[in-house]
């Protein structure tokens, strides 16, 4: 399992925000503009003079391409960027009035929490002040590691305070197997940055000298004089580039049935006997499981080892830099240039976003109930809820058609499928019950605090979920589902997917655009999310949610052929000069990429029957024409060369450049649409296509 929550979401990530009404004063900042220069869908941005048949890419989004400039702060601009810079654009009044109001509102109420979070954050003179002060209490516990079991005792107590892992840990999850019960894994440490592909390059990487430049730096800010930091910086590379290695890869984890092995839980001590795992889950307040979920299959040797010839001294060196890195951000000021430096080489970002938005970004992480409560009350559209859930029922019927009409399932499959896709659930928005955050004590002059104690909230919340049956919380994935993100994902381990408030808004839902617009945007989205549940993936799991082989196996071989075409289109498609994109990684991805547009032109042809008046013309266009052209001005993007790379090294998302013009290749009235004939450059002959939903 790569991270705690694996949730599989639209998009790569985008800050949204939270917003408010009104200001001090009674009045609210203008909000940001969304138009077709933010890729609103418009005929402004297509290139009349190109030619469709042979660059689609450039005839749906050339004008815009031509004129869209990258900020530096940004790695990337596309649709999610945009729609974020509105929703960021609400919540720095909203913060601020929340920051004014703090101090006279009900102690525990979101006014208070948000707003005492943000006055600490952004009392940056105070943080200056007390450098990594704030940090000294956990430090000194590293320091007081003595033996193994100190070492296994803060390993736990390390997860208690930040949510994250050093070395190993255990967490609970929903078992993919059982999704009605809570069970313990065990997994890797995280790495103090999230870009595993920059372990599989030369040791003298550009990158990987950035980011031990990187630590050297951030340990100099902490105190360390040049030599040792060095030092430090350089077998802390090497732990991680070692550790790195004993991990699934990439394309491994596509598959969760690799990072899910039921072991004994004294058969798993005997595989680390350096931690004592007793002692890691006494510290971490969870009960000794008899049976816990291994989740790399190689790593345990390999960390044994690392444990067995290290020196203690240099394991505690690692465990402060984890520490000062997971917590830099709560820190002094003079991280930040070290950061900027590392995000120039890594990403290509030459400027880090304002301190007020990473305010929000914190806000996100942390307090993500209580700030997206005062979004949805303030901001969002209860019409745009209806008319979404609406869309789903369209899109769903769409679905369930075709799962009908096709060829290659047999009927026990088929019937097995439809019973699935049948008890889908569904949420739009928001959740039906907010997560109470009432005892999290938030303080305005202690953002170390502050942020220990909403991460030792939740962990209590998760812990206590051991032995109960699983009730599955809505909305509250910090990383895709959170009402304030601009963003969607499906749970395989709940059949059904959530839909943010943040991203029902222009430009991915606009009711002022048509049906041949909406759907082929909102609509494609709730296609894809569909899809998932069906994908390479979540075909592996059951109605229930359960991991479970439900297919005959002449289904599933057919089902792996049609997988295969996309795995060589992707394969096939050069993202940047001697870079192709990355078909095995990407596959469950680019499969509900054409679910999801598949769904969405048919559920548009099928509205166009109903209402027959809107099936003309609009700007020269035919539905079908807005439909397509709609969906690539949606993965329009200008990307550094760097953010591309780590995206094909890293991410199941593929490039939005790749996505703009891949799935509509499958999508039979795309030809008609745009008269592409065979040896056209965008014609794809009929035997690749995907048609297995």
């Amino acid at each position: 399992m790569r991270g705690w929550l694996n949730r599989v979401s639209i998009a790569a990530l985008v800050v949204a925000g939270l917003a408010s009404a009104a200001v001090a004063g009674g009045e609210r900042a203008a909000d940001p503009p969304i138009g077709a220069d933010q890729l609103v869908f418009s005929v402004a941005n297509m290139d009349p003079k190109a030619d469709p048949r042979i660059d689609f890419y450039r005839y749906a989004n050339g004008r815009w391409a031509d004129r869209a400039v990258r900020p530096a702060r940004l790695a990337s601009i596309n649709i999610f960027e945009f729609m974020s810079e509105h929703l960021k654009g609400q919540m720095k009044s909203a913060l601020r009035k929340a920051a004014d109001d703090a101090a006279t509102a009900p102690k525990g109420s979101p006014v208070q929490q948000v707003g005492d979070f943000y006055r600490a954050y952004m009392d940056v003179a105070r943080i200056d002040a007390l450098g990594i002060e704030p940090l000294k209490p956990e430090l000194a516990k590293i320091d007081a590691i003595a033996t193994r079991r100190d070492l296994s005792a803060w390993l736990g107590h390390f997860t208690r305070v930040t949510g994250d892992s050093a070395l190993a840990s255990i967490v609970p999850f929903t078992d993919l197997v059982d999704a009605k019960k809570v069970s313990l894994y065990f997994i890797s440490g995280a790495f103090m940055l999230d870009q595993g592909s920059l372990y599989d390059g030369a040791p003298d990487s550009p990158q990987l000298l950035a980011y031990r430049k990187f630590l050297e730096d951030v340990l100099k800010i902490a105190g360390y004089d040049p030599a040792r930091a060095a030092h430090v910086a350089e077998r802390a590379v090497l732990l991680e580039k070692t550790l790195h290695a004993a991990q699934l890869t990439p394309v491994e984890a596509v598959d969760p049935r690799n990072g899910y092995q039921p072991v004994a839980f004294a058969d798993l001590q005997k595989q680390i006997p350096e931690i004592d795992l007793t002692v890691l889950m006494q510290f971490l307040g969870a009960p000794v499981p008899d049976i816990i979920v291994q989740t790399e299959p190689r790593y345990l040797p390999v960390l044994s080892g690392i444990l067995r010839d290290w020196p203690l001294d240099d394991i505690k060196e690692y465990l402060r830099l984890k520490l000062i890195v997971a917590f830099k951000s709560c820190l002094t000021t003079k991280f930040d240039e070290p950061t900027r430096a590392l995000d120039e080489a890594i990403l290509g970002v030459t400027a880090l976003p304002p301190r007020e938005e990473r305010a929000q970004g914190m806000l996100r992480r942390h307090l993500g109930h209580p700030v997206s409560r005062v979004y949805v009350e303030n901001f969002f559209s209860e019409d745009a809820r209806a008319r979404a859930t609406d869309m789903v029922g369209r899109i769903k019927a769409a679905f369930e058609a075709r799962m009908k009409s096709r060829a290659w399932l047999t009927d026990a499959t088929r019937k097995a499928a439809l019973d699935k896709l049948d008890r889908l659930v569904f949420r739009m928005g928001y959740p039906d019950t907010w997560i109470d955050y009432s005892s999290v004590r938030i303080v305005p002059d202690n953002v170390v605090a502050n942020v220990m104690s909403s991460i030792n909230f939740e962990m209590k919340r998760e812990i206590a979920k051991i032995g109960k049956p699983v009730v599955a919380d809505q909305f509250n994935d910090s990383n895709a589902t959170l009402p304030i993100i601009i963003n969607a994902a499906y749970n395989p381990l709940i059949n059904g997917f959530e839909v943010p408030a943040a991203i029902l808004q222009p430009g991915i839902f606009d009711p002022a655009q048509d049906a041949a617009v909406n759907l082929c945007r909102i609509g494609a989205v709730l296609g894809h999310e569909m899809t998932h549940g069906f994908d390479s993936g979540g075909r592996l799991f059951d109605a229930s949610g359960n991991m479970r082989d439900w297919w005959t196996p002449e289904d599933a071989k057919a089902f792996e052929k049609e997988a295969q075409k996309l795995i060589d289109q992707a394969n096939g498609f050069e993202v940047l000069p001697g870079l192709k994109a990355n078909g095995p990684l990407n596959v469950k991805e680019n499969m509900a990429d054409v679910g999801g547009i598949n769904f969405a032109y048919d559920a548009l042809t099928a509205y166009l029957k109903d209402h027959p008046a809107e099936n003309v013309p609009v700007d020269g266009m035919t539905p079908a024409q807005r439909c397509f052209v709609s969906w690539a001005q949606m993965w329009a993007e200008k990307a550094t060369d760097q953010y591309i790379r780590a995206i094909v090294g890293n991410d199941n998302h593929p490039p939005g450049r790749y996505r703009a013009v891949a799935a509509l290749q499958h999508v039979d009235a795309f030809y008609d649409a745009f008269g592409i004939k065979p040896g056209d450059p965008m014609y794809l002959p009929p035997d690749k296509r995907v048609h297995a939903w």
